[in-house]
């Protein structure tokens, strides 16, 4: 007995062991803080970049006067410049011109969509609804895939992460904006 008690005493005196103990259970937590800020950071850079490019993509279209497929279809280069250089396979961008009439009763006018979206909402605020005016809505959505957790989470809690602008501008110059072929 005596002897059971001199080596629990010799054990708890010994501080030798006491760092590895600590590592090994403080480690973990750093490495998942550090991969979760990195997302983070992730995330918040491709959010301002999207932002970025929808406030951009919007402003240039309420700038013209007439437009056409090909001008939008340039919009598809510019996020690949503007996001490089993180590849956006999953994207879509939706432009859409609104004419508000006298009565503030809301017509599209045109669409146009790089993969063929539909236009899920078409709320116009309140702030920006004038008589006789025309307005641009931009929109702009990518998938996120987070690079460190994908391979650490299991299959079910994996997923996209949606991020989209949506930007209205009125327009600058003229009446409308045309787009022949829209």
């Amino acid at each position: 007995m005596k002897c059971i008690k001199n080596y629990i005493l010799r054990f708890l005196s010994r501080e030798n062991g006491v760092v590895a103990v600590e590592m090994a259970i403080i480690l973990p937590i750093l490495l998942l803080i550090y991969m979760a800020v990195y997302e983070i950071t992730m995330l918040y850079t491709l959010s301002k970049r999207l932002t970025r490019f929808a406030s951009h993509m919007g402003d240039m279209v309420a700038q013209e006067t007439s437009i056409n497929k090909q001008y939008l279809q340039g919009f598809e280069n510019f996020l690949r410049a503007t996001m490089y250089p993180y590849r956006t396979p999953n994207h879509s961008i939706i432009v859409t011109g609104y004419w508000l009439d006298n009565k503030q009763i809301v017509r599209k006018m045109w669409n146009w969509s790089s993969s063929n979206v539909k236009v899920e909402r078409e709320d116009i605020p309140a702030s920006i609804k004038d008589a006789s005016t025309f307005i641009v809505r931009a929109e702009v959505s990518i998938n996120y895939r987070t690079l460190v957790f994908s391979k650490i989470l299991p299959d079910s809690l994996k997923g996209d992460i949606v991020l989209r602008k949506v930007y209205y501008y009125r327009q600058r110059l003229g009446d409308q904006i045309v787009c022949r072929d829209c």
